[in-house]
C-alpha cells in the first residue's frame, strides 16, 4: 500500500510543470483561433474609428460649406434690398423669414449684421459684417463687400472682387 501510495505521489500533476502540446494533440487550435479574432477585432476597430473620424471631417466640412453658401447667398439678399439706399437703411427686421429661409441652409439663421467702417484708401467700398449661427452653437461670420457711389454714398452693387 505504501508503494501504491508513493506511485501516487510521484506522478506528475498537469498543473505543476507548463505541458506543451504537439500540433498532433486536440485543442491545439483554439488558442490559435482566439488569438487570431482578438487581431481582428482589434484591427476592425481601428478601422472604424478611423472611418467614424473621416465622417465626423466629412460632416464638418459639409456644414462649413453650407455657411459659406448661406453668407454668399445672404449676400445676394442683401444687395437685392440695399441698392439705391444708404448702409445704415439696412433695417434687419425688413429682411422676412421667408427670404431668410430661401437665402440660408437648414439648420441657419441669421445671427447678426454690423457695418465695418469705411477704409480711408476705398470710400467706394461699404463691408458689412454677417454672423450666421447653426446648430449645436456653431457660428459662421462672414465680410460683405458692397460698391457705393462716393457723391450721395448710395450702395450701388454688390462687390465682385477682381471686377
Amino acid at each position: 500500500m505504501a508503494q501504491e501510495h508513493a506511485g501516487r505521489w510521484s506522478r506528475r500533476s498537469p498543473w505543476s510543470l507548463p505541458h506543451r502540446r504537439c500540433p498532433d494533440e486536440p485543442g491545439f487550435v483554439l488558442p490559435l483561433a482566439l488569438l487570431a479574432g482578438l487581431v481582428l477585432s482589434a484591427s476592425s476597430l481601428s478601422l472604424l474609428g478611423l472611418a467614424l473620424a473621416s465622417h465626423q471631417a466629412q460632416a464638418s466640412e459639409h456644414r462649413r460649406r453650407q455657411a459659406d453658401d448661406g453668407l454668399r447667398d445672404l449676400a445676394q439678399l442683401l444687395a437685392q434690398g440695399l441698392v439705391g439706399h444708404r448702409p445704415e437703411d439696412l433695417n434687419p427686421a425688413s429682411l422676412g423669414p421667408d427670404q431668410l429661409d430661401l437665402a440660408l441652409p437648414a439648420g441657419w439663421q441669421l445671427g447678426g449684421l454690423q457695418w465695418q467702417p469705411s477704409e480711408p484708401s476705398d470710400l467706394g467700398l461699404v463691408t458689412l459684417q454677417v454672423t450666421l449661427k447653426g446648430r449645436g452653437g456653431e457660428q459662421r461670420q462672414g465680410l460683405v463687400h458692397f460698391d457705393r457711389s462716393l457723391p450721395d454714398g448710395l450702395i450701388r452693387a454688390l462687390h465682385q472682387e477682381g471686377a
